[in-house]
């Protein structure tokens, strides 16, 4: 797989996968826990896939691969019994990192957030398995929590939608991250 395909006005097939999984996981999380199950999961997939613009794959194979892949993973990650009871408090928002010495933003998007049992877990998803990202995103990501939303999460989940592999890193709650004040 090429890792970008660029096309008109700059869009990607990685962009337009993330508006479909954004689209899908709103609708799905707007739904009463009742209504959550594997049909209805796949009832959005039809309903958004339509977001996809096959052009901007390398081939009609690579699109039908990508859409089964997020379909199978979205599935098997999302439509557990445990899962379909759990609502984030936050989902698909946009934290702000400041960068207090450089008087710099970075705006981190936070897929999901939970709270359980007192402590809070972060959920983003990746397209594919990238270390650097999440090396990254472990950084920024508890402090943007804590100065945008005022909590800060114990953990990260890692979600790959075309892998299917999932990464947890644990958050220090005393981080000797730059930027971070009490």
């Amino acid at each position: 797989m090429k890792a970008i395909i660029r096309h008109e006005g700059d869009r990607t097939w990685q962009q337009d996968v993330k508006n479909v999984i954004r689209s899908v996981m709103i609708e799905y999380y707007h739904a009463a826990p009742s209504l959550r199950s594997p049909f209805y999961m796949l009832k959005l997939m039809e309903t958004y896939r339509q977001l996809l613009h096959p052009h901007l794959f390398e081939s009609p194979i690579h699109y039908y691969t990508v859409l089964a892949k997020i379909t199978d993973h979205l599935l098997q990650f999302f439509t557990s019994s445990e899962e379909v009871q759990r609502s984030p408090f936050l989902l698909f928002e946009q934290a702000v990192y400041r960068h207090w010495k450089r008087y710099q933003k970075t705006h981190v998007d936070i897929d999901f957030a939970y709270k359980d049992a007192g402590t809070y877990t972060v959920r983003k998803l990746l397209l594919e398995d990238n270390q650097h990202l999440v090396q990254h995103y472990t950084q920024m990501a508890p402090v943007a929590c804590r100065q945008t939303f005022g909590f800060f999460p114990k953990r990260i989940e890692f979600w790959s939608v075309l892998t299917g592999k999932r990464t947890v890193e644990m958050i220090d709650i005393q981080p000797p991250y730059i930027g971070y004040k009490k």
